[in-house]
């Protein structure tokens, strides 16, 4: 009978009761009004369990509690890790317990069903949920790993012991890759300083070490002590380090963070994973873990990122672990080439005004012109071919050259050239060909 209302208490006792006293269920069916399978089912239904089982009564499996099918271990161990570390999410988590030699051999739980444990069990230790943006898109320009390197910082952030530390990390954006992660005590008598160049450059340097290689390109903000000036076109002491090692320093727009979506991601990641009580008692501890994190996300983290797909980093692209343009650090000075550097800066055309002094700023080095010159504008190109700064009217007439300050190898890669050994030559065999 099609379109009939579920039959109520009274009409499923009546069915129970009519078949004890002789009715057949097929009467009992028209009585009712129901199908004969329906006045069956709850006819059985009386028979088997009384009157008590006529009532109404929640279908499935009964509720018993999450994580009901899995040793009661395996909860526990959950929710201990949850409360010492709050801002670990499931999939952390769940790294724990694949290696926790106390749950060796017990079945683990989705990561799913550890979110909704936690949510349930310590609801203050999860994070107040956020819609979701819409995926960011990757650099339409970036087809492989290492061919481009995203630096960012995490500034003046307080440890227990009232230092302050900026974290300074890399992270490739294609290949999901923690690339490096380091943190400078910044501490002054006010309150905290900028990273200088000469520590971005340390980072940059221990992550080249790190994974032997030179990426394509650094994409980084428009920080003082990434980029030149705020005010001025002059490229920094980094940028001009990079090139000299054929390493394109790309910049941001200024105000727009979300041109490098990854790094800006990795530094929530990096709070959720490292920013414990534990890690923030000192600098060295902090440093540790760090190390300890970055590791296991690279190798053991199921990574939603790029294209990883619940895999970690270095499982999903195995290429992050081959070279793409090697790099030793006992090599670094034969890399480096200053000649890049000079046509570089041969691609820039610089204004500046005379002092009343006769001098001109350029790259925060002091040039004199004479006195005669004060007050005009002058022109500032870099010639290439002698290595020498050209000093032109606005008119293009030449003015004087002046040897460059603060560009020789020593003082962009920070090392002596003359304290380096020679690499001996290496004799390389080729096939030979026989027409």
């Amino acid at each position: 009978m099609q379109n009939r209302a579920p039959l109520t208490q009274a009409e499923k006792e009546c069915v129970y009761l009519g078949k004890t006293h002789g009715w057949t269920l097929t009467n009992l069916a028209v009585e009712v009004r129901c199908s004969f399978e329906c006045a069956r089912k709850w006819w059985r239904r009386g028979r088997d369990y009384g009157l008590q089982g006529l009532r109404a009564c929640r279908c499935g499996r009964s509720a018993t509690g999450i994580l009901s099918q899995f040793d009661r271990r395996v909860a526990d161990k959950a929710l201990t890790l949850k409360h010492r570390h709050p801002g670990w999410g499931a999939d952390r988590v769940l790294v724990e317990l694949e290696r926790d030699p106390e749950l060796e051999g017990l079945r683990l739980p989705h990561r799913s069903r550890l979110a909704a444990l936690f949510k349930a069990c310590c609801p203050e230790c999860v994070a107040a949920r956020r819609a979701r943006q819409p995926p960011a898109l990757r650099p339409p320009d970036v087809t492989g790993v290492h061919e481009m390197w995203q630096l960012d910082c995490q500034e003046g952030l307080l440890l227990r012991n009232g230092q302050r530390v900026t974290i300074c990390s890399i992270r490739d954006p294609l290949g999901a890759a923690m690339i490096a992660s380091q943190a400078f005590e910044v501490t002054t008598a006010r309150h905290w300083r900028k990273l200088d160049w000469t520590q971005f450059r340390q980072v940059l340097r221990g992550a080249f070490t790190e994974w032997q290689t030179l990426p394509d390109s650094v994409q980084t903000d428009n920080e003082l002590g990434l980029a030149g000036g705020p005010n001025d076109p002059f490229p920094g002491r980094l940028t001009l380090w990079l090139v000299g090692l054929g390493v394109k320093h790309r910049l941001i727009r200024p105000g727009h963070p979300t041109d490098q979506p990854h790094i800006e991601r990795n530094h929530r990641t990096v709070d959720g994973l490292v920013l414990s009580d534990d890690a923030t008692a000192d600098l060295p501890r902090l440093q540790q873990t760090l190390n300890q994190e970055r590791a296991t996300y690279n190798h053991d983290f199921p990574c939603h990122a790029s294209d990883c797909a619940g895999r970690p980093p270095l499982i999903a692209h195995p290429e992050l672990l081959h070279s793409r343009r090697s790099y030793q650090p006992e090599l670094e000075l034969a890399l480096f080439d200053q000649q890049r550097v000079y046509d570089y800066l041969s691609t820039f055309c610089f204004q500046r005004k005379v002092s009343a002094t006769g001098r001109v700023s350029l790259g925060r080095q002091f040039y004199s012109l004479g006195r005669s010159h004060a007050g005009e504008i002058v022109q500032v190109r870099f010639d290439p071919a002698r290595h020498q700064w050209v000093f032109l009217t606005e008119a293009g007439e030449e003015i004087t050259r002046r040897d460059p300050k603060g560009l020789s190898m020593q003082e962009l890669t920070g090392l002596d050239p003359t304290a380096c050994e020679p690499t001996p030559p290496v004799q390389l065999t080729l096939p030979c060909f026989v027409a």
